[in-house]
């Protein structure tokens, strides 16, 4: 494997050994940035036994609106970290709980300024 993502490398390798079965080649030519369908030239109903290969191999189902997200070895590998290890979050999805943490945040402190500023009676 040229490169493989730090989080869950027993992910990513099993990911690659999958892939390179499937797709008859070596995993260490298999690169995260590799596109399934301009990379490594699968159609529609070759990713959709791939993504069967990878279900059975991590013994789980991938509902049919992700298989959008599975466009790169890399998208696959993440997906999967994701299923896998829930509380391990992705970038995307760190940055996602900061916002909604900061949205929180500010929604309770303009609550709590509207409510210091109603007289009592």
């Amino acid at each position: 494997m040229k490169s493989s993502l730090p989080k869950s490398p027993e992910i990513s390798q099993q990911v690659y050994r999958t892939l390179g079965k499937y797709l008859r080649l070596d995993p260490s030519t298999l690169d995260p940035e590799d596109s399934l369908r301009d990379d490594l030239g699968l159609d529609s109903l070759q990713t959709i036994e791939l993504v069967y290969e990878v279900e059975s191999a991590f013994d789980l189902q991938v509902p049919d609106e992700d298989f959008g997200r599975l466009t790169t070895i890399g998208d696959v590998v993440l997906y999967l970290i994701e299923r896998i290890h829930p509380t391990e979050k992705s970038p995307s999805a760190h940055k996602a709980n900061l916002s909604a943490k900061h949205a929180s945040h500010s929604a309770t402190k303009t609550k709590n300024s509207s409510q210091a500023k109603r007289p009592h009676t």
